[in-house]
Formats: structure tokens, sequence, C-alpha cells
């Protein structure tokens, strides 16, 4: 009598009442074997993934290693299809990131043909590249809100009160597996892209990031991918640190050679693979992975990686092809119109743009690095493509100050670059014989820069904002939109037309004006000097107002200076009104550049605001030439011979004046400064006499700083015979500012 029967590889295992019991455990351990092996075959999972990496916008074919023809979406998409076919729940598509930038046919709409074709092709995740912040911040959230797949960033964030621009990580059911699909950003992205256009991004580690991620869903998914965006050390070093991740898929890795070959797959001895394709959507990466699951997990049986070319004897997808050649028109139509006409071979394209930079910008520098153009020469007819074709990346222009120091930095870090698109090229500046504007390069000076957001905001690591102002917006214009109005306001453009020519001079204003609490002493020997103006004054603590300012042009020639010094303060006591401190100085200098130690002719002033009763002002009027000496960054000594003419006693005194100067920045902001003039005269009479001012400023807030002025005077003449000596002490608040102008 048959109670039942057992499938094994199709036959039937009839089991009867009262066997022996040999037969019956025989029959069990037959029934087992079946059950196992039937299991086991029904746990295989077979998963596909189609994945590419930097596809940069390249919605057109164009040429791949000596080919003109490769690539483009309109193959991809019958690429993908194809590969596909009818398993779309056991496949999954993937994307490195770089896809939406940099070429101008994705630039008509900022990208967003690109994520309507990626809808259409049926991706469903990729990470965020640097190429994907060039159209700003703002125009990826609306391209992230247009996507159908995923975008995904685990250690990118905004620093602002806006949501989430990108998920750390998706779960995706594919071949009854769930698959976590993580995206990881290089922290180095943060130095490629325009921090201007993109304010509020901020970018973590990647590590810290993924063992958050592994510790809980993701990481209990039956399998991990991760997209990666960086370079290839980046990628290697964190997959050897992960072994429990199986799969790495990788943009901005693949570097190819001449020849044409490339590590497209690099598997690790933890049994991890990293996965990458040349990009620009030239070949497409495929992946067929075999899981076996069993009662202790997942299982990765076998790996295999191809890449499937994207050549001209591909198909291509007519709608997408439409929509393609359809933008292309419009492209097209707008890059023929013609905007102007070169007078002459530019063969000098990052030189002549960065002075145009820095023209616009009203500048002493103009900074653009090679890598944000393409070489090209330009001559005859200008059209809207020919810029297009000239600027790879259009960036937001600034004006930002920058030390000396730093400037000589970045031009031997330049010289130092094997990549020539992190080459630096100068207007204004130039870095072997170390002068700006035909001036000397001075170390402490804060120069005015035009560059690009890109530089600015620290891109290839050439500027840091510690300790400077933040980049000033360069009147909201553009790269390509400074080229387009030049050349239509110039149709017959010269090399130098519309572009202020280098060496020209430069105006420099720096001034302060102080509110102090003012000691004043005065020894009773100053009564017998009456017309040295600046021994005016008495004994007092009164408020004291003081207001000093240095003027200058600088040219290639030499340098016109002149200064004017003031102080004036008044105590009221029951008998008279006293001066606690009056005085009034002006200062002329040229000092020839080009020579050291270098030559120099003026003259000053001394005088005061107020005099006594039925009595004359007291003026001096000094001549002077000599010679002017730097003793490095922050001193330097002026030495000369000098006439000295007193215009209450009618005297004229020859002598010799010596004036050393300091001033030094401790912090941004707090200057200690101390300059001294020394003359002694020997002619009739013989005259000594010194001035000497010293000022620290601490820096509180903006332009406003807390200021200390210790000030010294003393004379002494044969006529007299008894030295003077008055000093000053303020302590109070000072505003100032600086002003350059050309």
């Amino acid at each position: 009598m048959v109670h039942g029967s057992l499938m094994c590889n199709s036959r039937k295992i009839p089991v009867f009442n009262h066997i022996p019991w040999p037969v019956v455990l025989a029959t069990l351990v037959l029934f087992l074997s079946c059950s196992d092996s039937t299991n086991a075959a029904d746990a295989d999972h077979h998963l596909t993934i189609l994945h590419t990496n930097d596809l940069l916008g390249r919605l057109l074919p164009e040429p791949y290693l000596g080919q003109p023809d490769w690539g483009g979406f309109a193959r991809l998409a019958h690429t993908i299809e194809r590969e596909r076919g009818a398993r779309h729940d056991s496949v999954l598509i993937l994307d490195g990131g770089d896809a939406l930038g940099d070429s101008p046919i994705a630039a008509v709409d900022a990208g967003r043909l690109v994520v309507h074709l990626m809808n259409r092709m049926g991706y469903d995740a990729m990470v965020l590249g640097n190429h994907e912040f060039d159209y700003g911040i703002d125009s990826l959230y609306a391209r992230r809100d247009e996507a159908t797949f995923h975008l995904l960033g685990a250690n990118l964030g905004v620093k602002s009160d806006r949501p989430p621009l990108t998920a750390p990580y998706v779960l995706k059911e594919r071949a009854g597996l769930e698959v976590a699909v993580i995206g990881l950003v290089s922290p180095g992205t943060a130095k490629s892209i325009n921090k201007i256009q993109n304010p509020a991004l901020g970018i973590g580690d990647p590590r810290a990031a993924l063992q958050t991620l592994l510790k809980g869903p993701a990481g209990q998914a039956d399998l991990q991918i991760v997209l990666v965006h960086m370079n290839a050390r980046e990628a290697g070093d964190l997959a050897l640190d992960f072994p429990e991740v199986d799969l790495w898929i990788a943009g901005s890795l693949a570097r190819v050679t001449p020849k044409g070959t490339y590590q497209h797959v690099v598997r690790f001895g933890g049994g991890g693979y990293l996965v990458t394709t040349p990009g620009r959507g030239v070949k497409l990466g495929r992946i067929d992975l075999r899981l076996r699951r069993d009662w202790s997990g997942i299982e990765l049986v076998d790996v295999q990686t191809t890449l499937v070319p994207v050549d001209p004897l591909v198909l291509q997808d007519r709608h997408v092809s439409f929509l393609i050649d359809r933008q292309h028109e419009i492209l097209k139509k707008a890059l023929r119109e013609n905007i102007g006409r070169v007078d002459g071979p530019i063969v000098d394209a990052p030189q002549w743009v960065a002075d145009l930079i820095r023209t616009r910008l009203d500048a002493e520098i103009g900074i653009i690095n090679h890598g944000t153009l393409r070489e090209l020469n330009l001559d005859g007819d200008i059209q809207l493509g020919t810029l297009f074709q000239l600027v790879r990346y259009d960036d937001i222009l600034v004006r930002v100050e920058v030390t000396g120091r730093r400037l000589r930095a970045m031009a031997e870090s330049s010289a130092r670059r094997t990549r020539k698109g992190e080459r630096l090229a100068f207007s204004g500046f130039e870095p072997k014989s170390g002068r700006v504007g035909g001036r000397m390069l001075s170390r402490k000076e804060r120069y005015q820069v035009a560059t690009t957001g890109f530089l600015a905001s620290g891109g290839d690591d050439y500027l840091s904002f510690k300790g400077f102002p933040e980049p000033i917006s360069g009147r909201e214009i553009t790269l390509l939109r400074l080229l387009e109005e030049h050349l239509r306001a110039h149709p017959a453009v010269g090399r130098w037309d519309g572009a202020r020519q280098i060496g020209r001079g430069v105006w420099k204003n720096r001034t302060s004006l102080n509110g102090s609490l003012s000691l004043t002493t005065v020894d009773a020997s100053a009564d017998h000097y009456t017309g040295v103006s600046f021994l005016g004054g008495d004994d007092a603590l009164a408020w004291n107002g003081q207001l000093e300012s240095h003027n200058s042009y600088e040219s290639r020639r030499g340098t016109l200076a002149g200064l004017f010094r003031t102080g004036f303060g008044q105590v009221v006591t029951r008998d008279r009104r006293r001066d606690a401190v009056d005085r009034m100085e002006v200062e002329v200098l040229y000092t020839l550049a080009g020579r050291r130690p270098a030559p120099f002719l003026g003259f000053d002033v001394n005088t005061v605001w107020t005099s006594g009763q039925g009595e004359s002002h007291p003026v001096t009027l000094r001549m002077k030439g000599g010679v002017y000496r730097s003793l490095g960054s922050d001193a330097g000594v002026r030495v000369g011979l000098a006439v000295e003419r007193d215009f209450v006693t009618a005297d004229n005194v020859a002598g010799l004046e010596v004036a050393p100067k300091y001033r030094v920045q401790l912090r941004p902001g707090n200057i200690l400064a101390s300059e001294t003039k020394i003359f002694w005269g020997a002619s009739q009479r013989s005259t000594l006499s010194l001035q000497n001012f010293n000022s620290l400023q601490v820096r509180l807030v903006g332009n406003l700083a807390a200021t200390l002025d210790a000030n010294l005077f003393l004379h002494r003449d044969s006529k007299v015979q008894a030295l003077a000596v008055k000093s000053e002490i303020h302590f109070g608040l000072g505003y100032s500012w600086q002003k350059k102008w050309f």
C-alpha cells in the first residue's frame, strides 16, 4: 500500500509500511541528500550590474583612441537596453559620478537633458562627482528633484537650513537579494568645486561615514555595493580598510594611456573587487555576479567583469537621438553667432584672459589656472562657439586680497606642478623678477588679486583664506560673459584693447583717526624754543584727537609719498585754556625705484594749530635728499643731507637727517609701528632734534581698534644750550582704513 512519494531529480521514491529499519534509514538519508541538492540549486542568485562613470555630459559621440566616433547617449541607451534585456528584476544600473558636466551641450540646460536621459535608461543610483556642482548647488537641487534615480553621498552634507541634497545609501531588491548601494565622495572634491556657487557644501571623512552605515540596515543587506568618486589611491586604500565590502564601483579613477590600456578591475586579497570604465560613455561596464545563499549567509561565488564597447557599430536609440539633436541645434545656432574679430593672432590666451580679468575687476594682479582654458590660438573672426571652445570651465570672477608672501608661494608652487592644467598664468606679477606692476614685491603687503571663484575658494591648493577676508564678488560676472562682452565692445580687438597696461602706477592710502586720553609732559626748557613746533603743548591730561594719513603713488620708476600727521587737544583750567597736544606735520618724498639703496628727494613742514596772543605760528621747513635702504620686509632707514629753515627766527641750518622706521603686523589687524627722525645741524648754530612716534593697534571689530601711542620729542641747539624734552602717551580707540586705486 503506497502512503506517499518524494521527487528528487524527477524520480519518485515509494515509501511502504512495515519495512525493516535499515531500509527506513537508507530512505531517510536519500531524502535528505536530495533535499539539500535541490535547496542548493534554488539558492543561487544571478545579479547583473551595468555601470558608467565620468560621462561628463558627453551627449554626442566624440573621438576616442584615434577613432572619430565613439560613445554618445543615443548609443549608450541602446547598449544598456540590449545588455539588460528582459531581466529588469535582476539588473542594477549605477553611475560613479561626474555625469552632468562639463560639455557645452550639457550646459545649455545645466544638465537637465542628461538627467532626463538617465531616467529613460533606467539608472537606479549615482554618486555625486565634482562636475555635478558645475552649475551651482541650486541647479543641482533642481536636477535631484527631476531624477527618478537616487543621488548618493554618505559623507556629503549641506551646511544650512536646506533639506539634504543626497541620500547616504539606497536598498534595492534584485534577483531575490536585498542590495545596499552606498555613495562616498572624496574629501578632495571640496578643492575642485566652486565654493562661491556652492557655499554651503561640506564633505566629511568617507571612512567614518562607511563604518557607521555598515553597522546599520545597509550592513545587514545581502550585498553591499559602494560607489566612490575619488582617485585610485583613495579608492584602493578605502577598499583595503573594508574587506567586508565585495564590490566597489569608482568614478574619477581611470587614466587611459596612449595605447588605450588601463586597469578597469582590481581584485584585492580580501576578495573585494574595484571596477571602473574609461569614462565619457565610450564603454559600458558589466558585472555578472553569482551568489549562493546557505545556512551561514550569502557567499559570492563568481564575478565576471567586462567592458562593452559603445562603438560606431552600435545602433542609436531613435528617441534619445532626436532629443539630443534638438538640443544640439539650439547650441549650434547660438554658437554660430559672430561676436567680434581679433586684429592679429593671440597665441597666449591664458595671459590675455588674465590681463582682462585684472582690468575688469580693477585689481593689481590677475590669475587664472591653465586648466580653466583649452589650448586655442585666437585669430580672425570669433564666434560665440569659439569662446565655448576656449573656456573649459565657466566660473564666477572674484577679487581677493593676497599677501606678497602668498603670491611668491603660489608662483613657486605653480612652477613645480607636473600637470599643466594646475599651473597659473599671472598678469601684473612677474614671478622671475619678483615685481608687481614693475614695483618690487613686498612680502607683507596685501595685493588686490582678480581670479576665478575656483582658485579663490582653495582650488588646486593655492589659496586658503585663514586670516584673510572672504572673497568679494566681482560684480557677478562670469568668465564667459567677460570675454563675450569684451569682444562685442571691441569688434576688431587688438592684444591690449580694453586691457590696462602692466606697469601703470597705483595709488595707496592708509588713514587712521584716533580719539584718546592723552597725558602730555613738557619740561621747562621747551619754553625757550618757541619756534620748534613739535614742542608745542603743555603738561596736561586731556582728550586728544589724532589724524594720520599716508598717501602714495607707486610706479615702475619710483614712489611719490605724502604724510599728514596731526594731533590736537585742549584742557580748560580756571584761568585759561591750555593746549595739551598741538602739532601738525606734512612730509613729501620721492624715491627712485630699481636701485639699492634707493635715492630720494623730499621736504617736510612742521607747524601748530594755535599760537600765543601776539605770537607768530612756528613753522619749520626742511629740504632733504639722500638714500633709502630696506632692512627687510618690516624695516628700513633713510639717510640724507638736509637744510632746515626756521621761519620764526629766520635761521637756516644744514645738517644730516637719519630716519629709521619699523612696521609689523603681529596678527591680522594688530599692528606695531615705530618711526623716528633724527636731525643734526652744524652750521652757524648747532642743532640736534629727535621726533619719535610709536603706536600699537589691537583690532577689536572690523576697522575699529584699541590704540596705544607713545611719542617722544627732544630738541637742543647751541643758542639756548638746553635740552628740551616732551613726551606723550595716548590711550583710546581708533578707526583706520586702507584703499588702493589705479
